[in-house]
């Protein structure tokens, strides 16, 4: 009897250490801030991010974890954003709607991981177009703020516009006409082709995020990734 009790003393024991060793997975992997992680110290627009990824988590329950290292070694680029992703459960639970947007300075390759959830509206297709057109013309010269704040930009309005798990079916902020004279609807338009030219079409998601603007709390829930996404060099 008493050697049973021992034993199972020993496996309880056993048990409970190996619970608390930490996971060969994840090892070298970082936990991430509330949705902007910066450990190279280059986003001069920080606040700025995180009120993207506050809106949309807030109209949509999606997050948008966005992480600037300088190296992923000895992991891949791809690896080292999915075991990110993995191990701080982007997306609420039940729902995998996580994105993470990884940037790596000193080998040069951006990666986007994509929750389950977000496979039909985050593609491959679409990142890759925002990616040549907006993100990496700023990352060739070495402006990773503009080129995180409009990767975090596009998907954001992309998730706002198509996503259809959100907790509400009705729009946040409802916007109604607002008359105004002939002149003025002149000035206005005018004053958005001028914008339309001079901001590449950036303009109208930027409005789109004025229009639905909110701040919300809450963390990452426990997403799962599906291994979609995009990614390469810049």
């Amino acid at each position: 009897m008493t050697l049973i009790v021992v034993s199972m003393l020993i496996l309880a024991g056993f048990a409970i250490w190996k619970y608390f060793q930490p996971d060969p997975r994840f090892e070298g992997i970082p936990e991430l801030d509330y949705y902007v992680t910066d450990e190279v110290g280059v986003l001069y627009n920080y606040y700025e991010i995180e009120d993207i990824c506050y809106t949309v988590d807030m109209n949509t329950s999606c997050e948008i974890a966005v992480l600037i290292v300088n190296s992923t070694l000895p992991r891949s680029a791809n690896e080292f954003a999915l075991r990110t992703f993995q191990m701080n459960e982007i997306g609420k639970e039940g729902k995998d709607n996580g994105v993470l947007i990884l940037i790596v300075t000193s080998t040069r390759e951006w990666k986007v991981e994509v929750g389950y959830g977000l496979e039909g509206v985050i593609t491959p297709t679409f990142l890759n177009q925002i990616a040549t057109d907006y993100v990496i013309p700023y990352l060739e010269v070495d402006d990773y703020g503009e080129g995180a704040y409009n990767m975090a930009l596009f998907i954001g309005a992309e998730i706002l516009d198509k996503y259809e798990g959100a907790e509400s079916g009705d729009p946040a902020f409802p916007i109604h006409g607002i008359p105004l004279t002939i002149t003025q609807w002149i000035i206005i338009i005018v004053i958005l082709v001028a914008l339309t030219a001079v901001t590449r079409g950036r303009i109208w998601y930027l409005l789109f995020f004025i229009l639905t603007f909110g701040r919300g709390g809450g963390g990452f829930g426990g997403g799962r990734s599906g291994g979609g996404g995009g990614g390469g060099r810049f």
